[in-house]
């Protein structure tokens, strides 16, 4: 608005003077001027509606619902909360075979690979123990649990008799 009415102010200035002396230029830019004047105008009658049809979409929203190319939002925002989770390494993660955590750091405790509590949480630890058994018995170092590692692991849960685990 401030704008419309310098601009207007500028151009008033420097087209008073004689009025005899007006040219062709003169009448162009008084033409610009005018031209630029109805366009503000027209903007502010647009603004205006779009202020009114906010306000129109606003009472439905909250009155009752909006429809909206078919999606409905309810009038009472839901309200959705996300709750950070600390996870914790999954057993599933290198275990592929039917054994419990606790089951197999028994059995890589009892190969001599495994040196921290048996405790059926799967970490580093455990991790670290598998890939040096496979590495011992010359399978696939990749720390995951599958039937080949199993099959030489599960011979550690049953030691002789004079053999000690200790837990």
């Amino acid at each position: 608005m401030f704008i419309r009415f310098s601009l207007i102010a500028v151009l008033a200035l420097a087209l008073s003077g004689c009025a005899t002396t007006k040219t062709p230029q003169v009448d162009q830019l008084q033409a610009q001027v005018m031209d630029m004047q109805q366009r503000m105008e027209e903007q502010e009658k647009e603004i205006v509606d779009l202020k009114y049809e906010v306000k129109e979409m606003a009472g439905r929203i909250v009155d009752d619902e909006i429809d909206t190319a078919g999606v409905t939002y309810p009038k009472t925002p839901v309200v959705v909360k996300v709750e950070a989770v600390k996870t914790e390494p999954k057993v599933f993660d290198i275990i592929r075979v039917g054994v419990s955590a606790r089951e197999l750091q028994r059995a890589l405790k009892a190969a001599g690979v495994y040196s921290g509590k048996v405790d059926g949480k799967v970490g580093a630890l455990t991790k670290a123990a598998v890939v040096e058994f496979q590495k011992a018995h010359s399978l696939k170092a990749d720390g995951i649990v599958g039937q080949k590692t199993w099959n030489e692991l599960k011979v550690y849960l049953n030691p002789p008799e004079d053999t000690v685990i200790s837990e």
